[in-house]
């Protein structure tokens, strides 16, 4: 049982040298000296509690949300969320509603939100730090993204949409139409039955989206010119944090 609880560890260890490296069971398996078999069960186990993520089909592994929950520190792109504060509280300034960075965690479908930023309203909307990757906008961006080979084994694990998540993608054609849409307009928009509206964007690095850009806020706000101006004012965001990535892969 000890024996089992160093080898977690190592593998764990392993990961975090480079927590965005993803790495197959094979080299894990082989860098640590382990049985392939017994790592991928310890691997198996990790998964499940979120220390360790799974990335797509047969594409292997890398360090998990719980793992930096340990630490006091959840964002694991540390980079991401110091670029994008600012952009965040510049736009809830400006249009005094909640902003959110989100990422998707595959191992069972959650939206995690990595920074938020609350307006100021008295009526303002309050966010759980996870949702249901289908039932949020933000959740749905991220997955709309996806290469068409994960979101199979999405599908194949979790199932459809039931119609209270996203009644418009119940079956599999609607569900794929939606993604299309998605991916062709480039943003979400989502009328909670809360009456809570919502708009999401990809945040994107080397052409890769890697994280959603979301302001939510009270349907009776959502009105006349405000439609107009939200939806720019969170592009023109998204695109600033954008630009911020890519100068920083650059100075590197």
């Amino acid at each position: 049982m000890i024996q089992v609880i160093h080898r977690a560890f190592d593998i764990l260890e392993l990961c975090a040298k480079n927590t965005e490296q993803v790495h197959s069971l094979s080299e894990i398996a082989d860098k640590l000296n382990l049985n392939h078999t017994t790592c991928a069960n310890i691997l198996k186990t990790l998964v499940t509690r979120n220390y360790i993520e799974q990335v797509g089909y047969k594409k292997g592994y890398r360090l998990g949300t719980m793992a930096f929950h340990l630490t006091g520190n959840f964002s694991f792109r540390k980079d991401l969320v110091q670029l994008a504060k600012k952009q965040m509280e510049e736009l809830v300034d400006e249009l005094n509603e909640t902003c959110i960075l989100s990422v998707l965690r595959k191992t069972d479908m959650k939206r995690i939100v990595l920074h938020e930023v609350q307006s100021r309203n008295e009526l303002s909307v309050r966010t759980t730090l996870e949702k249901d990757a289908y039932s949020a906008a933000t959740g749905r961006l991220l997955l709309a993204f996806l290469p068409d080979r994960e979101i199979d084994t999405i599908i194949e694990k979790f199932g459809l949409p039931h119609i209270h998540r996203w009644p418009e993608a119940v079956t599999n054609e609607k569900f794929w139409q939606e993604i299309r849409k998605i991916r062709e307009a480039g943003v979400v928009f989502q009328h909670d039955p809360n009456l809570i509206v919502g708009l999401a964007v990809p945040v994107i690095k080397e052409d890769k989206v890697i994280a959603s850009l979301s302001i939510y806020m009270p349907e009776m706000r959502y009105q006349g010119d405000m439609k107009v101006i939200a939806l720019n004012r969170l592009k023109e965001a998204a695109a600033r944090i954008n630009n911020n990535l890519a100068e920083l892969k650059n100075n590197l």
